[in-house]
């Protein structure tokens, strides 16, 4: 009989097999790992009686159940559209909890399988790649799909290349992960360079307590790792966020227009919608664009590239400017459910920062993909998004579970 553990961890490596053909073959995929992960929650509820350990994943759900109620007041689209809405908000925090709340550990022969396919993964990359923007359309889509995954693939490489025994990542594979990374390159995406950047640092250079022994050498470190991310994201950050349109139509950019128009018009919501926002369905999501919301008829951008009835392409372009549907309350909830998760990779740090530096490592270089990718894509809700979602699930399992031995060595000393 199969237990929890093993089919958990059979669902992530299933994802990192289809995880390129979903781009365009199989895209429901990500609403399957999150159904059958819904499944398993709720047998293990049932026949085990395991209701309080899911309690995360209740607390999120009612969270965005009671924002589905809100926006029926608002009527900006229908209930249908609504509750689609309300599935794929839910959708990435799914395999998070539920891998947080199981907290599974990967075999030797999984990690080994895993690794296999990272590198088959990495393999179809680099020919996409090779075979220029045509294939890259053909196969994936975006160039940025392929520096995302390429992403993954590293990641998990390099978790599942812990050493059991001594609980190290060998330098010859910290290369190797890192060199998957690398290949992601091509795609020429400023988000990518931010991400890849960190991650040479965080598996290469990082060194637990470095802000407790200050030095120098840290400080040139840090300020030449900040000079790097500023210098690969600038002109993107300069546009987005500060300069905005120059008044040059280019059509092989153009998509790149509607993202600060989504950003510019999420902030007047934010004011407009004070505290809960506009609601579900309503802005820079899918079901928005699905059932055309007459939220951007009301802001007057209906007629913008893109953003359009007719041509809705580039609405659900970026995680960030969707979560003004929920308003300051949402925005100071979701900054919340990140602190309260990176707690958990923290005790890592707190119980032995060197033995357990690949954990915490993995755990923070997972947020700051997420966070970053956030600001011009929809990869939180997406399978990329969601496989690394399992693995930071996975992380602060054990996190978790450090902590609670801790506690109960602290009860034992007091009595």
């Amino acid at each position: 009989m199969l237990s929890l553990n093993r089919i958990c961890c059979y669902i992530i490596i299933l994802g990192l097999i289809f995880m390129i053909p979903s781009t365009y073959l199989v895209s429901f995929l990500d609403e399957l790992v999150s159904f059958s992960l819904i499944g398993i929650t709720l047998l293990d509820c049932i026949f085990n009686n395991s209701w309080k350990r899911y309690g995360l994943l209740w607390s999120i759900a009612a969270i965005i159940t009671v924002y589905a109620v809100y926006s029926c007041s608002l009527s900006y689209n229908t209930l249908r559209y609504i509750m689609l809405d309300w599935v794929i908000e839910l959708k990435p925090f799914i395999p998070f909890c539920v891998l947080f709340a199981i907290g599974p550990t990967f075999t030797a022969k999984e990690k080994r399988i895993i690794r296999g396919i990272c590198w088959i993964n990495i393999f179809i990359i680099a020919i996409c790649f090779a075979g220029g923007n045509k294939m890259v359309e053909l196969v994936m889509y975006h160039p940025a799909f392929p520096s995302m995954y390429a992403l993954v693939c590293g990641m998990f490489y390099y978790y599942c290349s812990i050493d059991p025994t001594t609980n190290a990542v060998p330098t010859n594979k910290q290369w190797t992960a890192l060199a998957m990374m690398a290949v992601g390159i091509f795609g020429l995406k400023a988000k990518f360079f931010a991400t890849f950047i960190l991650a040479i640092y965080l598996i290469r250079f990082y060194k637990p307590g470095l802000f407790k022994q200050f030095s120098l050498r840290h400080f040139i470190i840090l300020l030449f790792l900040a000079g790097a991310v500023i210098a690969s994201t600038w002109n993107k950050f300069n546009y987005y966020f500060l300069q905005g349109d120059t008044g040059t139509f280019d059509p092989r950019t153009i998509e790149s227009f509607a993202r600060p128009v989504l950003y510019m018009t999420g902030g007047l919501i934010f004011i407009d919608h004070f505290p809960f926002g506009s609601g579900l369905a309503s802005f820079a999501s899918f079901a928005s664009a699905e059932n055309y919301s007459r939220i951007y008829y009301e802001y007057g951008i209906s007629n913008v590239h893109g953003l359009s009835p007719n041509h809705p392409v580039f609405i659900c372009d970026a995680f960030y400017p969707s979560l003004a549907q929920f308003g300051i309350i949402g925005v100071i909830l979701f900054i919340y459910f990140w602190i309260y998760i990176y707690k958990f990779l923290r005790v890592y740090v707190r119980t032995d920062p060197y033995y357990y530096r690949p954990q915490f490592i993995t755990g923070s270089l997972i947020i700051i993909f997420i966070l970053v990718e956030s600001t011009t894509a929809t990869t939180f809700t997406q399978m990329g998004g969601m496989i690394t979602m399992c693995l930071l699930g996975m992380c602060c399992a054990g996190g978790r579970s450090l902590m609670q031995s801790s506690n109960q060595k602290s009860e034992i000393k007091k009595i």
